[in-house]
């Protein structure tokens, strides 16, 4: 049996082709351009019978306007419907993200003084004007007219006010109260939706506070956990047990898009780290993904987001298995090759995370900062590179990616355009790696060539 609920998830542009290198975090511009890769997104979707496509950003950025008027303009509603129709005629539902209590109210907060009790990014619950503009929030985006097949919900990401009345009960506690009270509404209105939970910033342990979690769950038909410490304690087949909805998690092994970067600047194989902790999380019983974004134009990217994909849909499949299925489609390779390029990705894969300390399903890997303080509207550093390796580990990284650079030239793969990506993928890589150790760029023109 399949998992449940299969869901790929992201910001609005998480999977375009092109960057958006002068904008700040998150860039939600919606185009033709980013509505065809979106459409080329959900063609693959169907393939691979995803049942839901969930995005932050349809509606606004960071914050919802006051008043609630004039959200979106006429061109941003027919490039909703446009999407949310092509969707629909692939059987996929779309689900929209919606913060509870915080994410999206820093303009309610700052101009209606009795939603908060001094939290620059979170509503008070003891607040009676908080839940009134929660409210407003929520019916908004259940409009009949955006033709949207459910929520999920996050409450935790921002912190959560701690005021005297608020400060008296636990983080579990907190969040188990907002999100029930949210998600009970929008199932007395809806009770046709899908209703999940992503638990950024609010871990799910068999800890004190176990309860609160037990008790969310009975509101959701979903919940994901993104830090699977769980699975880490050998405790997540008893809290799937507890638990009244379908667990899950957003796939082990994913990365931050980086909004702001050339699509070929990273190469960074994780297709087989994902299936095999999705693997791992339906032994455990876990029913429910919300599987990471990945921007196709980079065919490295694709086959890593086609690899974990698949085993949500055919969760008895080996990783190696969806490994070269992924391979197959992006590079139209068949039998020995299929096998060898499969044997290319994993050393490719290998390569990266045999230098860095980097446990499967700890969080996510930001090739980029999410937010650059120094300068949030323009391109980040490489922290995935600077950060986990010392330099004579990039050094030696470095030197294994012109190996496997060079063994390209040696496979017979059809799809040459895939290839020719995958080359330049690992240029910009390459790129990086010289910047960070501070190697003249002219030894470097060749890679780039």
């Amino acid at each position: 049996m399949p998992f449940t609920h299969r869901v790929t998830s992201g910001w609005l542009r998480d999977l375009a082709s092109e960057p958006t290198p002068t904008d700040k975090w998150p860039c939600i511009r919606w185009d033709e351009k980013l509505l065809e890769d979106q459409i080329r997104f959900l063609d693959v979707q169907a393939e691979l019978k995803v049942t839901c496509n969930l995005a932050w950003g349809y509606f606004i950025d960071r914050a919802w306007p006051v008043p609630l008027e004039n959200v979106v303009d006429d061109a941003r509603r027919r490039m909703l419907k446009a999407f949310v129709d092509a969707a629909h005629q692939r059987d996929i539902k779309i689900l929209s993200g919606v913060g509870i209590y915080s994410w999206g109210f820093d303009d309610v907060i700052q101009k209606i003084p009795g939603v908060s009790r001094g939290h620059r990014n979170a509503m008070c619950p003891f607040q009676p004007d908080a839940w009134d503009w929660q409210r407003r929030v929520l019916d908004f985006q259940m409009d009949p007219k955006w033709n949207l097949d459910g929520l999920s919900l996050q409450s935790a990401d921002q912190g959560r006010c701690e005021c005297v009345d608020c400060a008296k009960r636990s983080p579990a506690e907190h969040h188990a109260d907002i999100l029930i009270r949210s998600a009970e509404y929008v199932r007395s209105q809806r009770p046709d939706w899908i209703i999940g939970q992503a638990g950024w910033g609010l871990p799910i342990d068999m800890g004190d506070g176990f309860e609160h979690v037990v008790r969310t769950s009975k509101a959701f038909d979903y919940m994901v956990g993104v830090q699977e410490r769980t699975a880490f304690a050998g405790k997540r087949p008893q809290v799937v047990d507890d638990l009244h909805c379908a667990f899950g998690s957003v796939g082990g092994v994913f990365l931050e898009p980086p909004q702001h970067w050339d699509r070929f600047r990273w190469c960074l194989p994780t297709g087989l780290g994902s299936a095999r902790a999705l693997r791992k999380l339906y032994e455990d019983g876990g029913r429910a993904c919300e599987y990471f974004y990945r921007t196709f134009l980079n065919p490295v990217e694709e086959v890593s987001w086609r690899t974990g994909t698949r085993i949500l849909s055919n969760p008895e499949a080996t990783p190696e298995d969806s490994l070269e299925a992924a391979i197959e489609a992006v590079y139209a390779t068949v039998g020995g090759i299929t096998r060898s390029l499969a044997d290319w990705f994993a050393r490719a894969k290998a390569a990266y995370f045999s230098r860095v300390d980097f446990k499967e399903g700890q969080g996510p890997i930001s090739l980029e900062p999410l937010v650059w303080k120094e300068n949030p509207s323009a391109c980040g550093p490489p922290v995935y590179l600077s950060g986990p390796m010392t330099p004579e580990r990039r050094a030696d990284y470095g030197q294994e990616l012109r190996s496997l650079q060079a063994e390209l030239d040696d496979i017979q793969i059809p799809n040459q355009e895939a290839v020719n990506g995958t080359k330049r993928s690992i240029a910009g890589t390459l790129s990086d790696i010289a910047s960070l150790q501070d190697v003249p760029h002219h030894k470097i023109k060749i890679l780039l060539s």
